[in-house]
């Protein structure tokens, strides 16, 4: 299924948690769901990069999707860096470890 991209003002009501592009290394920052399964309605695994004013999500798997038709520059760097942190990120959605712990153990490219 592909998402539109959501612009990131309209991200009100969202409980995101940022990854920083210093600490990942990549060229954008990096959102991650604080709610992941509790989420409702319930969505799939995924991440969002911030485009400037608009977030493309991207599915969250040993082989991650872009998530929508917007095409952006470096997404294969972002595409590699969710491939290296995909089991800790899906631990994070499953409420494994919290926010502070999935910050502290992500690698950067």
């Amino acid at each position: 299924m592909k998402h539109k991209p959501i612009k990131l003002k309209d991200l009100d009501g969202f409980t995101v948690l940022r990854a920083v592009k210093e600490d990942t290394e990549l060229r954008y920052d990096i959102l991650l769901d604080s709610l992941g399964k509790e989420r409702i309605p319930a969505c799939s695994p995924r991440i969002g990069v911030i485009l400037e004013a608009v977030v493309i999500f991207i599915s969250v798997s040993e082989k991650p999707k872009i998530l929508s038709d917007e095409p952006f520059y470096e997404s294969a760097e972002v595409l590699r860096w969710v491939s290296l942190n995909w089991e800790l990120i899906l631990k994070h959605w499953n409420k494994e470890i919290s926010d502070r712990e999935v910050l502290n153990l992500l690698r950067s490219l």
